[in-house]
């Protein structure tokens, strides 16, 4: 399999760590949408990116339905997510959260490419603020373990690349370990891990 898109996308990051966790080989093609557009769309015609090509050849667009596919080529004990039951619930409660956030940090720094007489201040302000809402939502329901049963979870990954994204690049001066220490030391207790730490993003 190859997985194409840089770390600094967090959909292709999450991607990556669910492969890692799970034990899925792959190849990585460290291409960007906006600097690497042509090479993308050998493989992605829309350039979107993650694209997640099978060794069918057939190729998958969206991270969600890429886990989806990974999960299921797996056995189902090993799925990061629960199959059923109030933890499945809390568990897609906690992914939502992170799949509102992550694209408005994606805004934000779009917006931040800008030159500055173009940058419409009412839309940053509102997407920090949303997102903002979303990491108090996911600092009351982190604790001392994994969100889900403590035990590793899709929850977790997607905390934790919208931690990181907005704490390194992003909103640096708000997202920070002082405001968030609970989601602090998840990512802390996350790049413990190979499959977080060898996917840092860089800019």
């Amino acid at each position: 399999m190859k997985l194409v898109g840089p770390w600094l996308s967090g959909f292709t990051r999450r991607t990556a760590i669910t492969m890692k966790l799970l034990g899925i080989p792959f190849e990585h093609l460290n291409l960007n949408a906006y600097t690497d557009k042509e090479e993308v769309r050998r493989y992605s015609p829309m350039g979107k990116v993650p694209a997640l090509i099978l060794d069918s050849g057939e190729v998958l667009i969206d991270s969600a339905g890429i886990i989806d596919v990974l999960h299921e080529a797996v056995e189902p004990e090993r799925a990061l997510i629960p199959p059923s039951g109030a933890a499945r619930l809390r568990a897609l409660q906690l992914i939502g959260i992170g799949l509102a956030i992550y694209p408005k940090l994606s805004a934000l720094f779009d917006e931040s490419l800008r030159p500055e007489s173009y940058r419409l201040q009412s839309a940053i302000e509102g997407f920090a603020e949303q997102a903002v809402i979303g990491f108090k939502m996911l600092e009351e329901q982190a604790g001392d373990g994994w969100y889900v049963s403590d035990t590793l979870s899709q929850a977790d990954i997607m905390a934790v690349v919208c931690y990181q994204a907005a704490a390194q690049f992003v909103l640096p001066d708000v997202v920070t370990a002082k405001n968030f220490p609970r989601l602090a030391a998840l990512a802390e207790r996350a790049m413990k891990i190979d499959a977080f730490a060898s996917t840092v993003p860089h800019l």
